[in-house]
């Protein structure tokens, strides 16, 4: 059995393009204190004891995973190694991966990685998951093929994974007006999603959930959010053709026409390259349902129809934004960095951009429709 508890991290390219995996760490076992439950529990040789200073099964190439986590859901993986899904793998409660940089793949592109309804508990981290070998970008979506689907789960967290060429997203989040969405609690923190249609999907009442820290290059969108309360900060997102869209409407992966929408907090953010004048980005193939109808928003920050988020501190370059009938009595861009960019508004209710900074005179945002430029 390969000794994997006492290395650091161990990285493996999957493609040129793919994100570099030389970050990984291996579990601490002060980071497993739930573990001592596992005592005294007979696991299969597939669920093979580690040795040392964890108690941390592993779960091998070749095992069954609904076998091994159903003996014990908290695993770690085989150090570096790759690991290819037939089937679609069902997460139970309290479910722990500890990745060690380990490389998920599917065997077709048709079906999801990981997948969980009305869990708690769900851990996820220091994977690399590889939609497909063949680089995506501009290709139709395909909104099956999906890593991780978490729909009515709480207390989750995915952190420090790449997701790599996906043709429907990365992470998709669903929730339910049935939930106590107050209580989702969810965090997807410290990522990279690379050339997915979508990075990230939250829907459905996935409310009070954090994405923070994460990098997202040359995907179709990078962030699609209809669900109340989530709070945006500290990304990064390069190249995207759709930055950040926001729609009181249905969409691949949300099914209510009404709901508690957005007014979350998007901060601290750099959104740069959507339209234009940067590396290579997803142009082709952009427009899908969004109301039941095939819709390209564009190379934007969109918010339509909806309560847009607080807008704060976020850093602009060629992404434009634009607002169609927001819900706010005036949306405020506050002490943003805007440049080379332009800024629409339609209906009723502004924007109003207070304070701002730009790549000079003749690069500051071009602003059209109902938008004022208070100071």
């Amino acid at each position: 059995m390969i000794d994997c508890y006492r290395r650091s991290h161990m990285a493996r390219q999957t493609s040129s393009t793919s994100s570099s995996l030389g970050r990984r760490r291996l579990l601490a076992g002060a980071g497993v204190a739930g573990l001592g439950a596992l005592a005294g529990v007979a696991l299969s040789p597939a669920a093979q004891a580690a040795t040392g200073e964890t108690a941390l099964p592993v779960l091998s190439p070749g095992d069954d995973w609904a076998a091994v986590l159903a003996t014990t859901p908290q695993v770690q993986l085989v150090a570096g190694a790759a690991y290819t899904l037939t089937a679609t793998v069902n997460l139970p409660n309290n479910t722990l991966i500890e990745g060690n940089g380990a490389i998920i793949t599917v065997a077709a592109e048709n079906m999801a990685a990981f997948t969980a309804t009305s869990k708690v508990g769900i851990t996820i981290r220091g994977l690399t998951l590889q939609g497909r070998t063949q680089d995506p970008l501009n290709q139709p979506a395909n909104f099956a093929h999906t890593a991780i689907k978490l729909t009515r789960c709480t207390s989750f967290r995915i952190t420090d994974c790449d997701f790599n060429f996906w043709l429907g997203a990365g992470v998709v989040v669903t929730g339910s007006t049935a939930d106590d969405y107050f209580a989702y609690r969810g965090h997807i923190q410290g990522n990279n999603f690379v050339r997915c249609y979508f990075g990230v999907s939250f829907t459905d009442r996935a409310e009070y959930c954090s994405l923070s820290e994460n990098i997202f290059t040359a995907n179709r969108l990078a962030i699609w959010n209809s669900s109340g309360n989530l709070t945006v900060s500290s990304n990064v997102v390069v190249n995207c053709y759709g930055a950040y869209y926001a729609y009181a409407k249905t969409s691949p992966y949300g099914a209510q026409t009404s709901d508690n929408w957005n007014h979350g907090a998007v901060s601290g953010n750099t959104f740069n390259h959507s339209n234009g004048s940067g590396g290579p980005r997803w142009t082709s193939n952009a427009a899908f349902p969004i109301g039941g109808t095939g819709t390209d928003p564009g190379a934007d920050v969109v918010v339509d129809g909806l309560l847009p988020p607080t807008f704060t501190g976020n850093t602009l370059w060629y992404t434009n934004i634009k607002a169609n009938n927001h819900g706010a009595n005036q949306w405020l861009l506050t002490g943003c960095a805007l440049s080379n960019l332009s800024i629409t508004a339609t209906g009723t209710n502004p924007i109003k951009i207070l304070g701002f900074q730009s790549n000079g005179a003749n690069n500051a945002p071009v602003l059209s429709g109902n938008v004022q430029h208070v100071f």
